[in-house]
C-alpha cells in the first residue's frame, strides 16, 4: 500500500441516478452517447491493480462534476455551461435545466459527499505520515479537446497539470523526463493545466498536500475499447515513481 498517496478519479463513472432524467431537455440516445464520449473512459481499470488510497466519484460527469469549483464565478468551465452542474454537452447542446435549488440538491447529493471524503482522508494522511500526494487522473480524446477548445495541435501521449504552490517544477520536471524515457511524448499544462487540491488545504500558506494531473490521452491506454495491459503496468511505474521521487517540501 502507497499508504500516503491518493489516486484521485472524478470523471470515469458512467452512472446516472435515476433523478437524473428528471431534468433532460435532450434525447436520451443523445445522452447516452455523450457519457461514454465526455468520461475519462476506463481509467478506472487503468489502475485497478495499484495497491492506494482511491477516491472514484460515484456519478457520471453529467449529473455533477466534482473536479470542478462549485461556485460558477470561480470555475471557468462554467461559461461553457460545464461548471460543476452541467447544463450543455461537449458540443454545446443544452441537455438541462436546472433552477437553483435543485443545483443545491444535487451538490449535496453528490459533490458535498465526494469532497468531504476527500477533505477527511488527505487529513488523516497528513496527520499520520506528515505529508499527502494527490494524483488526479483523468483521459482525454483529440476530438474532446477539437469540441472544447477548437484546436487539436501537437496533442500529447501525457499531459501533466500542475499548479506550482502544490507541485514543483522541479518535481514536475524529473517527472516529465522519467515519462519521456518511457516513450510518451510528454506536456506540461497542455491541453489541461492544474490539479486538484482538497478544500481543506487551498488556502494554506505551507501545504502539506502536493497534487499533480495526470492526463493521459486514450490512444495510449485503449485498443477498441480495451484497457491495454502494457499501459496498466507503465502508469503503475509512473505512479511509483512518484511515490519514490517526490521531494515533499518542493
Amino acid at each position: 500500500m502507497r499508504c500516503n498517496i491518493i489516486l484521485h478519479i472524478p470523471h470515469a463513472s458512467l452512472y446516472l441516478p435515476p433523478d437524473f432524467w428528471r431534468d433532460i431537455t435532450a434525447d436520451k440516445e443523445i445522452i447516452e452517447r455523450e457519457l461514454r464520449f465526455i468520461a475519462d473512459y476506463k481509467v478506472d481499470e487503468l489502475v485497478k491493480n495499484i495497491n492506494s488510497h482511491k477516491i472514484i466519484a460515484k456519478y457520471s460527469r453529467l449529473y455533477c462534476d466534482v473536479e470542478r469549483f462549485c461556485d460558477d464565478e470561480a470555475e471557468p468551465m462554467a461559461k461553457l455551461g460545464m461548471g460543476a452542474i452541467y447544463t450543455r454537452l461537449s458540443d454545446g447542446t443544452q441537455y438541462r435545466k436546472i433552477g437553483s435549488s435543485r443545483r443545491e440538491e444535487i451538490l449535496s447529493k453528490s459533490y458535498d459527499l465526494h469532497h468531504k471524503q476527500l477533505n477527511t482522508l488527505s487529513r488523516e494522511i497528513v496527520d499520520q505520515y506528515g505529508s499527502c500526494v494527490i494524483i488526479d487522473i483523468h483521459s482525454y480524446s483529440d476530438e474532446l479537446v477539437r469540441r472544447l477548445f477548437g484546436w487539436t495541435e501537437n496533442l500529447p501521449d501525457i499531459c501533466l497539470g500542475y499548479d506550482e504552490k502544490w507541485f514543483g517544477k522541479d518535481n514536475v520536471s524529473k517527472l516529465k523526463i522519467y515519462i519521456e524515457k518511457m516513450g510518451y511524448s510528454c506536456e506540461l499544462n497542455y491541453p489541461y493545466s492544474g490539479a486538484l487540491v482538497p478544500m481543506e488545504f487551498y488556502h494554506d500558506e505551507n501545504p502539506k498536500i502536493r497534487s499533480v494531473m495526470l492526463e493521459i490521452n486514450r490512444r495510449v491506454y485503449l485498443n477498441g475499447g480495451v484497457v491495454s495491459e502494457k499501459a496498466m503496468c507503465n502508469i503503475d511505474k509512473i505512479i511509483n515513481f512518484i511515490a519514490e521521487n517526490l521531494n515533499p517540501n518542493t
